[in-house]
């Protein structure tokens, strides 16, 4: 009787190993964060000694959020995932693409209890181009360093430069703070998904 394999489950085996309830944790609390914040603007520090720069949790909390999805894919038993039948880039678009989708929907619930649903577009946006970034981190320095690039890419969009208050003025480079009818912000967001996830994939053999 094979009685020691009856509890054996591989989705359970497989959460945990990516330590799946302290990433969700982690996204829980950004909502959380994104809730109290919502779309309205605070003032951030312009380092370059200009007038301070109003930001939105909508604008902003997509970087924690598209961090997590990367981080999310961090496998404590990548020797044994590499050697699994499923090869591993296709475990892994299954796993970004269900990441990223929770992601997009604890924002939208953030968004839709804070009463600021109209900033969905931002934020979506947004969780767009810093998962590209967090994916070009992930697959040039490895999953553990997927925040890095995202992390830089904060002090030019965050804390430099004049977007104007409703990021009106906002260059290509200040595209997480542009207005979301601005399409050169668009399209930088949607270039950095695109690129970033193939590359990754395409990288998917290395190790964590």
């Amino acid at each position: 009787m094979l009685t020691g394999d009856r509890g054996f489950s591989p989705l359970n085996t497989y959460f945990r190993s990516h330590r799946s309830a302290r990433t969700l944790a982690f996204m829980v609390g950004c909502t959380a964060a994104l809730t109290w914040w919502g779309g309205q603007a605070v003032l951030f520090p312009n380092v370059s000694g200009d007038r301070p720069i109003p930001a939105s949790g909508a604008a902003f909390m997509p970087l924690l959020l598209a961090i997590g999805v990367l981080v999310s894919t961090i496998d404590g038993m990548a020797d044994f995932s590499q050697a699994a039948a499923l090869p591993r880039r296709r475990v892994l678009a299954s796993h970004l693409t269900v990441a990223f989708g929770i992601a997009v929907l604890l924002a939208c619930v953030a968004l839709i209890l804070s009463g600021d649903l109209e900033a969905f577009p931002l934020a979506f946006r947004n969780m767009l181009g810093f998962t590209g970034l967090a994916a070009f981190s992930a697959a040039l320095l490895g999953f553990r360093l997927s925040w890095l690039l995202p992390v830089v890419q904060t002090v030019p969009a965050f804390l430099l430069g004049a977007p104007g208050a409703k990021g009106t003025r906002a260059q290509w480079w200040e595209w997480p703070r542009a207005g979301t009818e601005n399409g050169t912000a668009w399209v930088v967001a949607v270039g950095l998904m695109t690129l970033g996830m193939l590359l990754v994939l395409l990288r998917a053999d290395r190790r964590n």
